[in-house]
């Protein structure tokens, strides 16, 4: 058995080696003497060295630990005396009620103006600092409270009584804002501090750029109107369903998406106390049956609020897609502007009031445009400039069109391949072709429409060149830079916007149709139209605004390409049409 400390084995070898070492002594005395002469010599240097090196160390130690500590001294400084002694509970700042309400002006019509209130002359200088605008400090907890207006309206879309409204006016340290300050976040110690007063019962929030209210739950006991409008919320912060005595939830211009965790039905089904739910202009939040699930499965809920634009309410559009209108009528050439651009055109152009989302639908704004339209002569009352293209040489459009009327005879004897790819267009056949810049970054993450859009561009290479050229004729640098041709045949009316555009787009007509008839029309403003000549010449527009195809005759051939950009840097908006500035001018000159 071997022992705590290495046993005998391990003993035995340590007495043969010293017994080994006295023998070698013995027997060479000189060799020994020299060996302790030099030991004796070597170990004062050796302890020197290590002296010395251990100095250098200490001495590094200290120089590199002093900077450190002196920061370290200075931040425990600022965290724990002067933070705490500026955002310590005692010191959040609440403006008392004042004998007589704030007199609020009407807000800047700019938009995100922000109106400067004016205070009675009787309010404290801290509660005046208070009331007024301020940029945003990230360490501050201290909040303002709502000016009378504010309240009242929060009150009411609440579904308070009078009395009730009367109670909590009284009150009105405990309804404050914090809004239109651009926050991402709120400080840590924000909510935790309005949780200790213990008396806030409505926040507004909104106006900023929030995704998250971490320790809302904080407020379980007190919150009941909670405004979270205009942030960048994409779901209903999970700890609302936390706040048992929240009466009004404000959502309006957020993210917010139609699934179950975005939208927790089920969990503010619970809140007993919800009267009010505002999801207005969520784009994802449109459904008529959004609405109706809402009203179902919250049947607490007195007023539910969705902007819905699915289906549109009657008399919203005529037809359903741009095919099924004419383009003649000026109806027609109006629909594809948004329900917002038509209420700017009525304020804007023809000096009616602004109209009220809320009471006023897209049917009565188009209505009431109509009205004033007719009065100015309608459609034929509208301005029009007449434009024309930049011609291409003969050869380039002769090549072009044999190969377009091969492509369509081989469409017609029934060859594979889309014959209809913009159902929306009223077009015999319409074809995309996507250039290499569009899907080789695809090929590469094996996506299958990338390939598709390979194998189409390697079919129908000819005409791509042949397109390239004749483009590259009037514009060599949109030559190098457009990502898609969209070939038609056929193309009628259809007023239509392209959205997916980043920028304006060439278009050239070929084939027997009358000259004089066929061009693309573009709505350049209110009044004014332009008709641009693309027959045998290459037209330049801007996708963005309204345009249809002109009338020509039936039974008559007409191709048209449209070189167009929907990847790259966006190009601004400028003009609807180009190469029209004189005779813009002039019209409006006139």
């Amino acid at each position: 058995p071997t022992g705590a400390m290495g046993g005998k084995p391990r003993l035995e070898f340590l007495r043969g080696w010293i017994g080994i070492a006295i023998v070698n002594a013995r027997e060479r005395p000189a060799v020994a003497m020299s060996f302790a002469v030099g030991a004796a010599a070597v170990l004062p240097a050796a302890c020197a060295a290590v002296t010395i090196a251990f100095f250098i160390f200490v001495v590094f130690f200290a120089a590199l630990s002093f900077p450190i500590g002196v920061t370290t001294a200075v931040w425990w400084v600022s965290t724990r005396v002067l933070v705490r002694h500026k955002t310590s509970d005692s010191e959040i700042k609440i403006a008392e009620p004042s004998a007589k309400p704030e007199a609020v002006p009407a807000a800047d019509p700019r938009r995100g103006a922000v109106a400067r209130r004016e205070l009675p002359v009787d309010v404290d200088d801290d509660a005046r600092a208070l009331a007024t605008p301020r940029p945003h400090d990230p360490l501050s907890t201290t909040m303002t409270t709502m000016s009378a207006e504010d309240l009242s309206t929060t009150l009411t879309s609440a579904g308070l009584s009078d009395g009730e409204q009367d109670d909590e006016a009284n009150d009105p340290t405990a309804c404050l804002t914090h809004r239109g300050l651009d926050l991402r976040e709120i400080p840590f110690n924000f909510l935790p501090n309005l949780a200790s007063l213990r008396r806030v019962r409505v926040l507004d929030l909104g106006g900023n750029e929030l995704s998250q209210l971490p320790g809302l739950e904080l407020l379980a006991g007190t919150l009941q109107h909670l405004r979270l409008s205009r942030n960048w919320f994409a779901a209903v912060p999970p700890e609302v369903k936390e706040l048992k005595a929240l009466r009004e939830l404000d959502m309006s211009r957020n993210f917010v998406r139609n699934t179950e965790d975005a939208l927790p039905v089920a969990a503010l089904a619970k809140l007993e106390h919800l009267r009010v739910l505002d999801f207005r202009y969520n784009r994802k939040l449109f459904k008529q049956e959004t609405v109706d699930a809402l009203r179902t499965k919250i049947p607490q809920a007195e007023v539910v609020k969705v902007t819905v634009s699915f289906p549109a309410p009657e008399g919203s559009f005529v037809g359903s897609r741009p095919s099924d209108r004419d383009a003649t009528t000026l109806r027609a050439q109006l629909e594809p502007w948004s329900t917002l651009a038509l209420r700017r055109r009525l304020v804007e152009d023809f000096g009616e009031p602004p109209t009220d989302p809320e009471t006023t639908q897209r049917p009565e704004v188009m209505a009431r445009l109509l009205e004033l339209y007719e009065e100015e002569g309608g459609a034929a009352g509208r301005r029009a400039v007449r434009v024309s293209g930049t011609p291409v040489s003969v050869g380039a459009r002769d090549a072009l069109l044999a190969e377009l009327r091969e492509w369509s005879a081989r469409r017609k004897k029934g060859a594979k391949g889309h014959q209809q790819e913009r159902p929306s267009i009223s077009a015999e056949s319409y074809m995309i072709i996507r250039s290499p810049t569009d899907f080789e970054a695809k090929l590469g993450a094996g996506s299958r429409k990338a390939r598709l859009a390979a194998d189409k561009f390697a079919k129908y290479a000819k005409l791509w060149e042949l397109a390239e050229a004749a483009l590259r004729e009037v514009d060599p640098a949109f030559a190098d830079s457009f990502t898609a041709l969209a070939v038609t045949h056929g193309f009628r009316g259809s007023p239509h916007i392209d959205k997916q555009n980043i920028g304006p787009f060439y278009g050239l007509a070929l084939g027997d149709f009358p000259a004089g008839s066929g061009g693309v029309c573009v709505e350049c403003d209110a009044r004014t139209v332009a008709v641009v000549d693309t027959r045998e010449k290459l037209g330049k527009v801007d996708g963005r605004f309204p345009h249809w195809v002109a009338p020509y005759r039936e039974g008559s051939e007409r191709y048209s390409l449209i070189y167009y950009q929907t990847m790259g840097e966006p190009t601004p908006i400028t003009t609807a049409v180009f190469g029209a500035d004189a005779q813009l001018a002039a019209l409006d000159e006139e």
